[in-house]
């Protein structure tokens, strides 16, 4: 069995500012899907702020060592969790960080979303404060699918200050356009999983709730691409070009090489 990690000091950064960062990328069996466009936001997140980062022989080292003790079977699916979190007060420091490697269940609520997904609309002054960043200070994310889940929802849409769309608590969003895929214009994560799925000729533009009821979907590392069926209660169109591509993504995702690395 690998080792538990160390403890973390309570005034760490990671504890007491939530100073960190993830991936959460989708194994089955040894197969890591979307692995190097995970570690490449990765990087790109701490190049952007002068952050040390992870040597990248001891990550692969120590994720194949986590894949390996989860014996998975061929096809067994389990989420692969990446987290470079700040343990020590000098963020300039390689010594003050640390990372965790871990194979993790799905959640049962994540897989439920795969069927069709039921949304509904989080209210205008919940928003993450790194929207474009995918960092462990993830409190408006937990607060907001917590709201999601009492309001009989699976997810939960962040929202702009003009009220169009943005993205989920842990998902991207999409409309469908009639084809031409349009995602939110700025202020959300970037998407590994909705990258893959977006093709060049899709586009950004403001996601109205007309837009979404008319055919929309969420993509995530652990969702995949899922179609809404409801917002706010009301139903949503599922067109049938939509949902085909969709279906079709999901199967390349599980077993397509080019979209995974063997761990």
């Amino acid at each position: 069995m690998m080792s538990q990690p160390a403890d973390i000091p309570f005034n760490a950064p990671i504890v007491e500012r939530g100073v960190g960062f993830f991936e959460t990328v989708l194994v089955a069996g040894r197969r890591a899907v979307l692995w190097e466009p995970h570690l490449t936001r990765l990087g790109a997140t701490l190049r952007r702020f002068s952050f040390p980062g992870p040597d990248r022989e001891k990550l692969e080292s120590a994720a194949r060592a986590a894949v390996s003790e989860a014996s998975l079977a061929a096809g067994e699916e389990r989420a692969l969790r990446l987290a470079w979190i700040a343990v020590g007060p000098d963020l300039d420091v390689p010594a003050s960080w640390r990372l965790d490697v871990s194979i993790r269940p799905i959640p049962e609520s994540t897989l439920t979303r795969r069927t069709g997904c039921r949304v509904t609309t989080l209210p205008p002054w919940l928003r993450r404060d790194t929207p474009e960043v995918k960092s462990t200070s993830y409190f408006a994310a937990i607060a907001g699918l917590r709201m999601a889940r009492k309001s009989g929802a699976d997810e939960g849409l962040f929202t702009a200050p003009d009220g169009t769309y943005l993205e989920g608590t842990s998902t991207s969003l999409i409309a469908w356009n009639d084809g031409r895929a349009v995602r939110a214009l700025s202020w959300f994560l970037p998407s590994v999983t909705a990258a893959a799925f977006l093709s060049e000729g899709d586009a950004t533009a403001p996601l109205t709730r007309e837009a979404l009821r008319a055919g929309s979907l969420l993509c995530g590392s652990l969702t995949l691409a899922v179609p809404l069926v409801a917002l706010d209660g009301g139903p949503c169109v599922v067109p049938a070009a939509m949902d085909e591509r969709i279906r079709d993504f999901n199967r390349r995702l599980l077993s397509d090489p080019a979209l995974g690395t063997m761990l």
